[in-house]
């Protein structure tokens, strides 16, 4: 413990900032370190539940979102020097030896308190284009972790950058390095409710996109009536109003499982052919573990349009083709749809492509980083 001292982990925000956050933290103290995960914003109180029940040391901090409106703009300045006060008491009491800024807006304060000149700051950056938080910190950094290549280097500003991946489940890993069984694979496909013999297509649009794409499914499932012996889903609606989803695909006479979502995940990936879904760091690299073939339809609210990149990044590498969700049309899915379905190989090469984002070991190689630069 002595030799790899404390590591605090600033995260929060999302799901994608905190979950490949937790799997850093773990791996550190299962090398014989200590973590503490500082975790902010509306859901704090669960993640600090989690990173409890993983064994793990977790600490609410204060922590403002950027302003929206005038009056928010006014009081922005004492609000963020007020969560910094508060996050540097904290770090102070904590003595931490090494912070991992995760680059959501929870990390503002502990980044911006931590004394960077005298202990070391790693960053972790999920997309292809570096989020406003760690361009902002990134010359106070030592060093930057990147889950994908950058679209443009010169972001790094000179801070060493290195590729090691997403940072993810056990439990996705797992499943994308063990090849399912027969029986295995009948089980799964027997408790969806779907057939063996059949094509699968997983949808799913995350925590805040997924809206569009079920409107463009149930516009796009009366097109594919003809397919109904040759094509079945599996749809991850993100919400329990799915009566005109489910309608749709029934009047066309499809198999789908449509629910709001699956905690295993991981068994959809194994047996999913085709995947469309939004752009996240997080779900391409879970999905190229699997060398999965990609419809990414980019969610056009996402912060400086990092998804576009993302999605237009592995389209340029070929391991997937982009969908801007303007341009997503029922005639044009259909159209990729019966191509996927007719020329099957072409959209195999894609899946294989993907393999080159895939990054199994990402966990490890962060904790390596951190190591290095601890000393």
């Amino acid at each position: 413990m002595e030799k790899l001292g404390h590591l605090i982990v600033a995260c929060g925000g999302t799901g994608g900032h905190f979950y490949p956050a937790l799997s850093v933290a773990r791996e550190y103290c299962d090398r014989g370190g200590r973590a503490t995960m500082l975790v902010s914003g509306k859901h704090a109180a669960e993640q600090r539940e989690a990173a409890e029940q993983a064994g793990l040391a977790a600490r609410e901090i204060k922590t403002v979102r950027s302003p929206m409106g005038l009056w928010e703009l006014m009081l922005f300045p004492f609000r963020i020097l007020s969560c910094r006060h508060a996050a540097k008491k904290v770090l102070d009491e904590l003595s931490g030896d090494i912070l991992l800024g995760m680059g959501s807006f929870a990390a503002v304060p502990p980044c911006w308190a931590w004394p960077w000149r005298r202990k070391p700051l790693v960053l972790h950056e999920g997309n292809s284009f570096m989020g406003r938080v760690n361009r902002l910190f990134a010359k106070r950094a030592v060093g930057i972790a990147l889950s994908l290549p950058l679209v443009d280097e010169s972001q790094l500003k000179g801070v060493p950058g290195k590729v090691t991946g997403m940072p993810l489940r056990e439990a996705v890993i797992a499943a994308a390095t063990r090849r399912l069984g027969d029986e295995e694979r009948q089980e799964i496909f027997a408790s969806f409710g779907l057939a063996t013999d059949r094509k699968t297509m997983l949808v799913f649009g995350g925590s805040q996109g997924a809206r569009a794409i079920n409107e463009l499914l149930a516009a796009t499932a009366p097109r594919l009536a003809d397919l109904r012996q040759r094509l079945q889903f599996v749809v991850l609606t993100g919400t329990d109003d799915n009566g005109t989803l489910k309608e749709s695909f029934a009047k066309a006479g499809l198999t789908a499982r449509i629910v709001r979502g699956d905690p295993e995940i991981q068994r959809c990936y194994q047996i999913a052919d085709l995947t469309l879904c939004r752009a996240g760091a997080s779900s391409i690299c879970e999905l190229a573990l699997f060398q999965m073939p990609m419809i990414l339809v980019p969610l056009p609210s996402a912060a400086d349009n990092h998804q576009l990149m993302n999605a237009q990044m592995l389209e340029k590498a070929g391991a997937a083709k982009c969908l801007q969700q303007h341009l997503a049309t029922p005639e044009l899915l259909e159209g990729w749809l019966r191509e996927w379905l007719d020329r099957p190989e072409e959209w195999a090469a894609m899946g294989r492509a993907s393999s080159q984002f895939a990054h199994p070991d990402a966990t490890k190689a962060v904790v390596d980083m951190l190591v290095e630069e601890r000393g």
